[in-house]
């Protein structure tokens, strides 16, 4: 039995007459197959009183326009305030933060879409325990 070749293009039009079949073209349609992703990374996880840790948020969109990334702190129980922002369409929030009280310091960030910057997603919290 002698072996036999294929020719591209009929492999290529079989393969995408498959994928059309089961659903699997090339029109997905954004929404349904939109990523975003953020994390928040910290310079040093432990401490001392008056060092200080270094706080990176990346992450994006790829189904939006204009996003940027936010990077917030809270200390113990208390509330989140913003550190810093990043401009519209850049990947990177960063933030210098001295550790002035002892505890625990924690970071996380905030990933908003859309000229009206509508909260997509929020990272998981990174703490930093200031001895």
């Amino acid at each position: 039995m002698a072996h036999r070749t294929v020719p591209f293009r009929r492999f290529a039009v079989v393969s995408a007459a498959t994928l059309a079949a089961l659903g699997l073209g090339a029109d997905f349609g954004a929404s349904a197959w939109a990523k975003s992703a953020v994390r928040t990374t910290v310079s040093a996880r432990v401490l001392r009183l008056g060092q200080s840790v270094t706080v990176t948020g990346t992450g994006g969109d790829d189904a939006a326009r204009t996003y940027r990334l936010c990077v917030d702190q809270r200390q113990g129980g208390g509330s989140w305030r913003q550190l810093s922002c990043s401009a519209r369409q850049f990947q990177q929030a960063r933030a210098r933060v001295r550790a002035t009280r002892r505890g625990d310091l924690q970071f996380r960030t905030r990933l908003l879409v859309g000229p009206a910057g509508r909260l997509d997603r929020i990272s998981p919290t990174v703490t930093v325990v200031v001895r």
